[in-house]
């Protein structure tokens, strides 16, 4: 069961997205596509509080090529363990059929996100639903690859990174679609994404409080 508070609704458009995917790798480096050892893309689907971070702050994600899965209709952000200014403000998803993951991507959901400013614990910790945000969209389409970027953050200015503890794609039956052992590849976006959040596309998001089951 989900409950969902009525706070805008999304605008879908069929458009595909042109801009260039750079894939990550781990390291330290500051305004790097890149992320420390223990904080590795596979963190942000593995359904406990370990967060993935990555140094390139603003339009930054992960590709996910999960095992199966019905059409996604949400997506569930959970808050990392630390400094709140790091937090996504925003969000593009999209999918592709193609054989390259860095290729173009169709267009289904983006919009506006606010993770309360109360944080889930780290490491193996448990994810809280109070520490969580939900977008709640639209769609009818099952893709191979998932493309889910964070054009925004919290506090850019004062954040050295984007981070997140969780990201999970939910379908019409409230069944996780993301798991442990899918392919996940940290990234960094090059170029506009289209459309783009803060051109007016307000998702119906859910924020502190959502009854949602996490993924089975």
């Amino acid at each position: 069961m989900k409950i969902l508070a009525p706070l805008g609704l999304l605008m879908l458009l069929p458009v595909a997205h042109a801009a260039t995917i750079n894939i990550g790798t781990e390291g330290f480096a500051g305004g790097v596509n890149n992320w420390p050892g223990g904080e590795a893309p596979a963190k942000a689907i593995d359904g406990l509080g370990g967060k993935y971070l990555n140094f390139g702050k603003e339009n930054t994600g992960i590709v996910v090529t999960p095992g199966a899965g019905a059409a996604p209709t949400s997506l569930t952000y959970w808050a990392a363990n630390d400094s709140p200014e790091r937090d996504p403000a925003s969000f593009w998803l999209g999918g592709t059929n193609g054989d390259s993951v860095t290729g173009d991507y169709t267009f289904i959901a983006g919009g506006l996100l606010a993770l309360p400013d109360s944080r889930n614990g780290g490491a193996g910790d448990a994810l809280l639903e109070s520490n969580s945000a939900t977008a709640s969209f639209t769609n009818s389409a099952t893709y191979t690859n998932y493309l889910v970027v964070f054009p925004a953050l919290k506090n850019g200015p004062g954040a050295n990174s984007m981070q997140v503890a969780d990201v999970q794609l939910f379908d019409a039956a409230n069944k996780g679609i993301f798991a442990p052992g899918d392919t996940i590849l940290g990234v960094q976006v090059e170029g506009a994404l289209v459309p783009e959040p803060s051109t007016g596309l307000l998702a119906l998001i859910g924020l502190a409080g959502l009854l949602r089951r996490r993924r089975r």
